[in-house]
């Protein structure tokens, strides 16, 4: 563990108007879990991004691997190296199977010229398999799968055929849409792979997962590293400190009146993986939906804003029916929500921040049927200035934002409606400590203005913040309620995990 198997010094990335990276150092040693840390826009993407071969490095960098001189900006020198990655955007092609995601990576099994289907079927199993996932059809479309299920297909990719000459694994947000009893499954693979000497740089927002798997934290700020300490010498509060340069303040959401009017009513809905839900939310209210994956929490939230088809069940926004798969009669009826899969659902990458701000409602911004492209750009900024989001212009294209950036963007989308409903999925996926507090009062603040929330998400820490009740979803149906004070994490992970038989024990 002592021996160095990377190390980077010197390093510089510099974009028009914006340094990304300076003068960053960082040692990675063999056997070892690096963490590596920061707020969005602090530089762990671009150093990803350069250690992959999709970026050049400012400068003239220095860096190492085994001991060899290592040229970084080169992807092929990188692969050649033993080097593999899972990006936070994962890389999968939606309509293609799990089979031929991974073979992707590694080539297809050939037999007499033709692709052997049948072998190449056997050998993602087996793939999936080793790292805990075997519970899927691998010929399904990527597109269909759970989150979880997606990263583990694009781990899988990552390591087929990476026994002889591994060296780093690069996991960028890996667990960012996994809940807890998925992300274990992660840890045990990664824990395997320290076994034999393989080094893991890991990026995550999630600070338990680092204190949990990490031999060594780097942490970066503004593009520059502060520090690199043993994680058994700092502790979560002085982690944050760190990471955002002062003291973070948090609190709990407060009371909300039980007369308010029901402004968001969903009931026996059904599709997807849900069976049979009926949720209320009134004025003022902010209710959280958890679940582990497969238990209806990924769908309700994309049932109830139409972006699947529901096969029952009717739905009401501020007293006005709204039809299956209807998200424009959410968004008339005051609604607003936020997708869990920005990449696919919720940017379009090539446009502008302004552009992917104002998208949902550009008639504010215009006169006589023509956009009014300064007065969108002033209402840009503000939202911009508002949600502290990192970006070199309003102009910029999103794609060029981090990953948490992007979200904060699909974030003001949402909140420029003035909605009375708005439903939020993962509202924080990917986003650092110091803006998921941000965000968290802003719930807060729409809930304390009269909205109606409701949040689903795999963060029980998240929903413990904001909820005033949780529902806890299991095998499709409502299977626990949590009020008040019952609204704990210890509370809401065990309700997830009962058998059914169980869930009259006071959860409810």
């Amino acid at each position: 563990m002592d021996t160095p198997l990377l190390t980077i010094e010197h390093l510089s990335k510099v974009f028009p108007g914006q340094v990304a990276l300076d003068d960053v150092d960082l040692v990675v040693r063999a056997g070892t879990t690096h963490a590596l840390v920061g707020q969005n826009g602090s530089g762990k993407s671009t150093l990803i991004k350069i250690l992959a071969g999709y970026h050049q490095p400012t400068g003239e960098p220095v860096a190492t691997l085994l001991g060899a001189g290592f040229p970084l900006g080169d992807g092929r020198a990188a692969e050649a190296a033993g080097i593999r990655f899972v990006h936070q955007d994962l890389g999968l092609v939606d309509m293609l199977s799990s089979v031929e995601n991974i073979a992707m990576g590694s080539g297809f099994l050939t037999r007499r010229g033709r692709i052997n289907w049948k072998g190449e079927t056997a050998r993602a199993r087996e793939d999936l398999a080793a790292i805990g996932f075997d519970d899927f059809e691998v010929t399904m479309p990527v597109g269909v799968l759970a989150p979880s299920q997606r990263t583990a297909v694009a781990l899988a990719r990552a390591l087929r055929g990476w026994e002889d000459g591994a060296s780093l694994l690069v996991l960028d947000e890996p667990t960012a849409s996994l809940p807890d009893d998925d992300v274990q499954r992660l840890f045990d693979a990664v824990r395997r792979l320290k076994a034999r000497g393989v080094a893991i740089l890991y990026v995550s927002h999630h600070l338990d997962e680092v204190f949990a798997i990490a031999d060594e934290v780097t942490i970066l700020r503004d593009g520059q590293r502060v520090t690199t300490q043993p994680i058994g010498d700092v502790d979560k509060s002085g982690l944050i400190e760190l990471m955002i340069g002062h003291k973070l303040v948090t609190r709990r959401s407060g009371s909300f009146d039980p007369a308010g009017a029901p402004l968001l009513r969903a009931a026996n809905l059904a599709g997807g993986n849900v069976r049979n839900v009926s949720v209320t939310v009134l004025a003022g209210e902010v209710v959280g939906v958890a679940g582990i994956t497969g238990s209806g929490r990924e769908h309700l939230v994309p049932l109830i804003t139409g972006q699947i088809p529901s096969i029952d069940g009717d739905l009401e926004i501020n007293g006005r029916d709204i039809a299956p798969y209807a998200p424009r009669q959410l968004i008339q009826a005051g609604g607003a929500f936020v997708t869990a899969d920005r990449a696919r659902l919720g940017n379009l990458p090539m446009m502008s921040v302004t552009a992917n701000t104002t998208m949902c409602d550009v008639k504010r911004n215009a006169r006589h049927h023509r956009l009014l492209h300064p007065k969108e750009r002033v209402e840009a900024r503000e939202w911009i200035e508002r949600l502290g989001t990192k970006t070199s212009a309003a102009e910029a294209p999103i794609s060029t934002l981090s990953g948490g950036n992007q979200q904060k963007v699909l974030f003001a989308r949402g909140l420029r409606l003035v909605p009375q409903v708005i439903v939020l999925d993962e509202p924080t996926r990917g986003i650092d400590v110091g803006a998921k507090e941000e965000i968290h009062s802003i719930i807060d603040d729409a809930a304390a203005g009269g909205s109606a929330v409701l949040v689903a998400s795999t963060d029980t820490d998240e929903l413990v913040r904001v909820s005033h009740r949780v529902i806890v979803l299991r095998q499709g149906r409502i299977a626990a309620e949590l009020v008040g004070a019952d609204v704990t994490s210890a509370n809401i992970e065990r309700a997830q995990l009962q058998s059914d038989h169980n869930s009259q024990d006071g959860l409810r």
